[in-house]
């Protein structure tokens, strides 16, 4: 039930910068230890992150990477800097499918013509969906990206950028319909801040769609210790369950309107390639366990759509509005 100390670990050969973090809530620096591990996605530290479970609810990395950071644990090869590129073809058929409903969904949101914003852009592959979904609707599709190099490819695809990370950027007031922020509140430092200037970019009656993990989901549970794909330590500061996710979105001034589970396939197969790069050769668990490689994907995604039907799994969405 202590902070630990902002230091790294005494096996990390190359020290990262740290901050303190805190539960996105209420603010507490304390609270059961959830989970423990290193970089085991990207190798970009060995420095033994710790998630700590609030008794409000939330969860929060502490200590957790500083700004200065940042450059380091998103490295050149992440994976949303050229989504499309590290799918490959047969994959994006595939995982286009999945998408298209997901696109669907917004459209009972979005009158035509209306401005659309995705907060972490990447490289423009869902304003694209967007784009393509609504064929000869004049929709508005800008972005909010911190990477140079993805916003570049959006930029070349067509999309207005707004460079930089979102606590920095200057969006326009009450001028969104829709806003997107899809696995982006978990890496922010401060989400009810950052939802606050969602809110306040939204025109009244405006909506954003949110997706997050849920760190209750049935895998999440299985890997709690250690694996679990979707800490995706050191990048995720916050992580949130049911409850806690509609609770942090009021705080901030939005009203939620519908709350879902996702079909998340990704996550069994990372947590497994977590537990095989810690107990043997990384090399080998990576090259066997990616989590864009169809045969795996395949199998995880049934398992998904099962649990989905009988329990949250873990990934969920939040539709809100602002009132």
């Amino acid at each position: 039930m202590s902070t630990p100390a902002l230091k790294s670990s005494p096996d990390d050969p190359d020290p990262i910068a740290l901050e303190p973090g805190a539960c996105a809530l209420c603010g507490a620096t304390t609270g059961a230890t959830l989970a423990a591990g290193y970089d085991f996605e990207y190798d970009t530290t060995r420095h033994e992150f710790t998630f700590w479970r609030c008794e409000c609810g939330g969860a929060f990395l502490n200590p957790r990477p500083a700004p200065a950071a940042l450059d380091r644990i998103y490295p050149s090869d992440y994976y949303s800097y050229d989504f499309a590129k590290k799918l490959g073809p047969f994959v994006m058929r595939f995982k286009g499918l999945t998408e298209r409903s997901k696109v669907r969904a917004y459209d009972r949101y979005l009158a035509a013509g209306g401005r659309v914003l995705d907060i972490g852009c990447g490289d423009g592959h869902l304003l694209d969906l967007l784009r393509k979904g609504r064929p000869g609707d004049r929709l508005q599709l800008e972005g909010v990206e911190f990477s140079a190099r993805a916003a570049a490819a959006a930029e070349q695809a067509g999309f207005h950028v707004y460079r930089g990370p979102i606590e920095n950027v200057a969006l326009p007031p009450e001028s969104f319909d829709l806003i997107i922020m899809n696995q982006l509140i978990e890496h922010v430092r401060e989400p009810r801040a950052v939802l606050e200037r969602v809110r306040d970019a939204l025109r009244p009656g405006g909506h954003l769609f949110l997706e997050t993990p849920n760190i209750d989901s049935f895998d999440a549970r299985l890997f709690r210790r250690r694996y679990w794909g979707g800490y995706h330590i050191p990048r995720h500061f916050h992580l949130f369950d049911t409850a806690s996710l509609p609770r942090l979105v009021e705080s901030a001034g939005l009203q939620p309107v519908h709350h879902q589970p996702l079909v998340c396939p990704q996550f069994w197969i990372i947590s497994l390639r977590n537990w095989l790069c810690d107990i043997g050769p990384r090399d080998l668990a990576v090259r066997l366990f990616s989590p864009f490689n169809p045969l795996l994907l395949a199998p995880a995604t049934l398992l998904e759509i099962v649990h989905q039907k009988i329990a949250w799994t873990s990934n969920q969405q939040l539709v809100a509005r602002r009132v």
